[in-house]
């Protein structure tokens, strides 16, 4: 039997020409697979993205709390405290001295200083609050200047938290390079004081419930070190 040039082409290259075929189609399957996986797995990390960022920011608060020390300032007789910072016979009044440790056996030595009628440029309009670091037992193995961060709060004594509408400053020492005398280790008994000279005007602590049976009550928060922030 005779074969024809053109049988004896097919012949030769058919399996070669089928091998093509096959190789292309895995090539396409390939593609599609992993063009499928990269879109399947681009929405996954996203969202494993932002679950670790959240993650991250629960843990700094979480290391805040435990790094903080809260100390709470009841200050009762207000209107006498603020007749007598109108008439200068009195102009501030001094918080008990406490220390920045939580069990208040280590830490910076502070204590806050409250100006019902206002300093400065606040003077007879606002009332102003300040830190004052004063010389501790620890001085001599602590960092300084003082860096950590310091929040006060104006509580509101509304009794539905709902309604509550504190009033909060924050205070950084890092970000507060004209004040180092302030911040620095004391070489007397304490340093001048440092925060908000306009804390919050007469006119709006009279708006809410901020004074309730002539009493105020300040919150001072010193948080970590303003370098680990």
């Amino acid at each position: 039997m005779s074969v024809s040039v053109y049988d004896s082409f097919s012949a030769c290259y058919l399996p070669t020409f089928c091998f093509k075929i096959v190789f292309l189609f895995f090539q396409f399957e390939r593609r599609e697979v992993e063009s499928h996986l990269q879109s399947d797995l681009k929405p996954h990390l996203d969202l494993a993205c932002v679950r670790l960022k959240e993650t991250e920011v629960k843990l700094k608060d979480t290391r805040e709390k435990l790094e903080s020390r809260v100390f709470i300032w009841r200050i009762g007789n207000y209107r006498q405290i603020l007749r007598k910072a109108r008439t200068g016979e009195k102009t501030c009044i001094q918080s008990a001295p406490f220390y920045t440790d939580r069990t208040e056996s280590y830490g910076y030595k502070l204590r806050a200083v409250f100006y019902p009628n206002g300093s400065g440029s606040g003077e007879n309009t606002h009332l102003a609050i300040f830190i004052i670091v004063m010389k501790g037992k620890y001085d001599a193995i602590l960092p300084w200047p003082f860096k950590k961060k310091v929040k006060f709060t104006l509580i509101d004594q509304q009794e539905d938290p709902v309604q509550q509408r504190n009033v909060t400053r924050h205070l950084n020492p890092a970000n507060q390079p004209q004040c180092l005398a302030a911040f620095a280790r004391p070489t007397s008994e304490q340093n001048s004081g440092w925060g908000f000279s306009r804390f919050i005007s007469h006119e709006d602590l009279y708006s809410r419930r901020y004074f309730v049976d002539d009493t105020l009550f300040l919150k001072v928060e010193v948080g970590p070190s303003s370098s680990q922030c």
